[in-house]
C-alpha cells in the first residue's frame, strides 16, 4: 500500500478539496466598478493549465502525483544520488513547463527536502492558465489612447493568447480546459507581465456572465458612456445600512415592479425594478438627469410614487441612485 509523507499528503488533500476555511473577499463589485478597477478584461477559452494536478476537474490529478509521493518517501528513507535523481525526474513530470530558474534550483537540490521546497514554491505561485482570447474589452488604462498605451506597456496583450495566474487554495478560480470565461485580471505589483485573477473578482463562465456582457457591450461600443444603477425602497433609514462602496445587489424593503422613468434633455427611457428593487440604465452620456418612480399600470394609470430626483452623470462613471417610495397603508 502506498504511504504518503504527511506534509505532501496535507498539501495534496488541500489542492483537491480546497481548504475548509472559506476565502474572504474584501469587497463585492458590480460589472461597472469591476471593469474600472481591472487592468485587463477579456473573453477567452482555456487552452492549457499548469501544473495540471492543481485542477480539481482533472480526474488523473491524484495518479499524476503518486510517483512524486513514492519517490519522495524513497529519497527520505533511503537517501542516495539515485533516489534523489528519481525524485527529480518525477517532479519534472509533474511540472513539465518548469521555468528555467526552477530547473536550475532543481538541478542543484541535494536532498529530498530541497526538492520538496520547490513543490511548496510551485503551490505558492498557483496555476498558470493560458487563454485563447476571443474578445478584448479592456487592457490597462483606456482613458487616453488605449491601443497605443497598452501595446507599449504590455506588448503581450496584442497576441491572441494571454497567460493568467490564479492562486492555489480557496481563493483560486477553478478553470476548466476547453471552457470559455469572462476574465477580469490585474497586473501584479512590480511585474508588468504577470496577470492574475481570483474568485474575489467577477471572473466567471461566459454562460453565467449575462449582466456583465450587457455592460461591457456599451463599454466597448460607446467608450465614454456611463452606467446608472439604482434601487426603489420604502425603508426611510436605508442610508444607515446601505453600502454604496461595494455595489450592493439588494436593499432593505425593496419594491419590485415599480416603473422607473429616466429623463434628460436628450432622452426619456423606462424600466421596471426587479425583485430586489433594482434597476439599471446603460449607455448614458455625461449630463443632467431626473429619475421618477410610478406605480404599476403606468402609463395607462399614471401614479407618481417618487421624484423627479435630479442628479448628474459624469462621463465613464458608475452612478448609483436610490428612490424612496411611500409605504402602502397597513404595511410596516
Amino acid at each position: 500500500m502506498l504511504r504518503v509523507f504527511p506534509i505532501l499528503c496535507a498539501l495534496w488533500m488541500v489542492s483537491l478539496g480546497r481548504p475548509a476555511l472559506a476565502c474572504k473577499c474584501l469587497s463585492s463589485l458590480g460589472p461597472c466598478n469591476q471593469t474600472g478597477s481591472s487592468d485587463v478584461v477579456f473573453i477567452g477559452t482555456v487552452e492549457s493549465m499548469e501544473p495540471m494536478f492543481l485542477s480539481r476537474w482533472n480526474p488523473s490529478s491524484q495518479a499524476s502525483m503518486a510517483p512524486v509521493n513514492e519517490a519522495y518517501i524513497a529519497a527520505r528513507e533511503h537517501p542516495s544520488d539515485e533516489s534523489i535523481a528519481r525524485l527529480k525526474s518525477a517532479y519534472r513530470k509533474a511540472f513539465p513547463d518548469m521555468a528555467a530558474d526552477q530547473e536550475i534550483r532543481l538541478q542543484s537540490a541535494k536532498t529530498a527536502a530541497g526538492v520538496a521546497s520547490l513543490f511548496y514554491a510551485g503551490l505558492g505561485r498557483g496555476m498558470q492558465v493560458r487563454f485563447k482570447v476571443k474578445t478584448l474589452f479592456k487592457r490597462e488604462d483606456d482613458d487616453d489612447d488605449p491601443a497605443k498605451a497598452s501595446s507599449e506597456a504590455h506588448p503581450e496583450a496584442d497576441q491572441d493568447t494571454l497567460d493568467v495566474w490564479t492562486p492555489f487554495g480557496d481563493c483560486g478560480y477553478d478553470f476548466q480546459a476547453g471552457e470559455t470565461y469572462l476574465v477580469y485580471g490585474n497586473y501584479d505589483e512590480g511585474s508588468s507581465n504577470s496577470l492574475s485573477t481570483d474568485i474575489c473578482t467577477r471572473t466567471r463562465r461566459l454562460s453565467e456572465a449575462g449582466e456583465d456582457l450587457a455592460y461591457l457591450f456599451f463599454y466597448k461600443d460607446q467608450p465614454a458612456s456611463s452606467r446608472l444603477e439604482g434601487f426603489a425602497t420604502t425603508d426611510e433609514l436605508y442610508r444607515m445600512t446601505f453600502d454604496r462602496l461595494h455595489d450592493p445587489e439588494s436593499i432593505r424593503s425593496p419594491v419590485a415592479g415599480t416603473v422607473i422613468e429616466l429623463q434628460s434633455d436628450r432622452l426619456t427611457r423606462f424600466t421596471e425594478t426587479d425583485r430586489n428593487g433594482r434597476f439599471v440604465f446603460d449607455g448614458l452620456r455625461e449630463g443632467n438627469y431626473k429619475l421618477s418612480a410610478f406605480a404599476p399600470g403606468y402609463p395607462v394609470n399614471p401614479s407618481l410614487l417618487a421624484g423627479p430626483q435630479a442628479f448628474h452623470v459624469e462621463a465613464k462613471s458608475c452612478s448609483l441612485q436610490v428612490l424612496l417610495l411611500p409605504k402602502e397603508p397597513g404595511k410596516p
